[in-house]
């Protein structure tokens, strides 16, 4: 099989594992059911990828990808202000949900069952996009060298729980709001987001203030 026979059955798990993740937990999904989904046999899966996770990891690693861009085309373009920029993310962020539930498993789930060396792998290559964006992130809102990748690992390390407690179950989301006591445990993702980074990046200002 020539190499781009195998990236076209790689791209096909990917696409196959997508689909599936789209329609049902992460935890229902087998590598059976990716093959079945590529009409590949399950054998040809572990050609591509060792285990489930390591499929996944792939799969969060080319939403990364996209997400980063998208970031990148932003602040060339050069949000108006802090808010326009935090804006631009929460809209953004909650357009992706597939993103956003990958991006649940990476450290719980994913990381924890992908060999070391995958993952150091995967790891380098978040890394060099941070550094870029991170770059981009200080020049357009004025921040102070290195808090660019600051703001965006502390945005790495709340989206997924933000974005987890926005969605509850539906019969949950029913008791919840019927609650007085519990109805603001309801949130609403981009809001909270929103609020969130703003919160963070004055943060950030009255640091600089504080230290020039």
């Amino acid at each position: 099989m020539d190499e781009s026979m195998k990236e076209r059955r790689r791209r096909d798990l990917l696409t196959a594992a997508l689909r599936l993740l789209e329609r049902q937990p992460y935890e229902t999904i087998t590598m059976s059911a990716v093959a079945a989904a590529a009409d590949v046999a399950k054998g040809t899966t572990y050609l591509y990828f060792p285990t489930r996770e390591a499929l996944f990891l792939a799969l969060l690693a080319e939403h990364y990808a996209a997400w980063f861009d998208a970031l990148d085309t932003c602040l060339r373009e050069g949000p108006a202000s802090a808010d326009a920029w935090t804006t631009w993310v929460a809209a953004e962020l909650s357009a992706r949900p597939m993103f956003l539930r990958l991006a649940g498993l990476l450290h719980v789930v994913l990381e924890a069952n992908v060999p070391v060396a995958e993952v150091v792998s995967f790891k380098r290559s978040l890394a060099g996009r941070l550094a870029t964006s991170g770059a981009g992130l200080e020049a357009a809102l004025e921040l102070p060298p290195g808090c660019g990748v600051r703001l965006l690992l502390w945005l790495q390390a709340v989206v997924p729980g933000l974005a987890q407690m926005a969605a509850p179950a539906p019969e949950l989301h029913q008791a919840l709001r019927g609650d007085a006591m519990l109805a603001g445990l309801l949130i609403d993702f981009p809001n909270e987001l929103r609020a969130l980074l703003g919160a963070l990046i004055r943060g950030l200002e009255v640091a600089k203030e504080s230290h020039p």
